[in-house]
């Protein structure tokens, strides 16, 4: 009688009922996949998306979209720390090209209040500005329609609000103006009381390079950085950050009109009567675009 010997494979499947390829059952319930988990919303995403709605929409004009490129308000307020849900103050809003932008995006997540010239035009340029502002306001309530008004004029109306009732403050373009009336201090006081601790002060303002003499009230529009960072050291806010995002080299900062030279005011072209001549002017300046400008990030402690 010849004895067969069974191979190992033929033998696990007799004794197992299985292939050893087969993988084993496992013990316990099989384990489930984790979900697919959403990253949150950071502040500066939700922000910049809001921006950039903002900047698109149709209620803006067209000549203030024009200034988009050269006024980088995406960046600017990234920059600057403005979040939504802020209490955010713009002070003198002037023809509100930053007004267009924050409304929106403060509208349903925050409060934007503008600090306005009172709106009386018998006193002169500013009740201008200040009626002007106010009637655009009111003339579009679906974007405006949340905005806070205050009136803010010194020597007269020396408040922002409430001590310590708001996130951010921003002040564009306007320092020139303070430091001509010799009202830098006390404007930058009223910026420090109405911000909470860790609330921010952004500045943008037309820049002189610092080895140029400064004459507050020369009415070039063009102020020293080093001036800028002195006053808001005298009101108790400290510099936080300073960025090149708004800056421009191809500015020499030494035009005969000063800063209104340069695009959107063209003010040198507009003494050209000869339409040729106004055309070939507004091209050079609008070459070299609008003024070099510094961008700084200031905390109130």
């Amino acid at each position: 009688m010849m004895i067969r010997f069974l191979s190992p494979l033929l033998l696990t499947v007799l004794l197992f009922g299985c292939s050893p390829a087969d993988p084993p059952e496992p013990e316990g319930p099989t384990p489930r996949p984790e979900p697919e988990r959403s990253e949150p919303v950071q502040p500066e995403m939700a922000l910049r998306d809001a921006v950039r709605t903002a900047m698109a929409g149709a209620h803006r004009s067209a000549a203030h979209q024009a200034r988009d490129d050269q006024r980088n308000p995406e960046d600017t307020l990234a920059f600057l720390g403005l979040e939504r849900g802020h209490r955010a103050i713009e002070i003198w809003p002037g023809g509100g090209w930053y007004t267009e932008i924050l409304a929106p995006v403060l509208r349903d997540h925050g409060q934007l209040v503008v600090a306005n010239y009172p709106p009386d035009p018998d006193t002169g340029y500013m009740g201008r500005v200040g009626r002007a502002l106010l009637d655009k306001l009111e003339a579009d309530p679906d974007v405006y329609g949340q905005v806070e008004v205050v009136q803010f004029a010194l020597p007269d109306y020396t408040s922002l609000g409430a001590s310590g009732s708001a996130d951010f403050v921003l002040l564009s373009r306007q320092f020139h103006g303070l430091a001509a009336r010799g009202q830098e201090d006390l404007v930058l006081a009223a910026a420090y009381d109405v911000l909470r601790s860790g609330g921010v002060l952004g500045i943008v303002q037309h820049r002189l390079p610092e080895d140029r003499d400064f004459d507050p009230e020369g009415g070039a529009g063009y102020v020293p950085e080093s001036f800028v960072i002195a006053a808001a050291a005298r009101a108790g806010f400290e510099l936080e950050a300073r960025s090149e995002v708004n800056a421009n080299p191809r500015d020499t900062a030494d035009h005969e009109h000063g800063v209104w030279t340069l695009p959107p005011s063209f003010r040198a072209c507009a003494e050209i009567e000869d339409e040729v001549g106004m055309a070939e002017c507004r091209e050079r300046y609008q070459a070299i675009g609008e003024s070099d400008r510094m961008t700084l990030r200031f905390v109130k402690p």
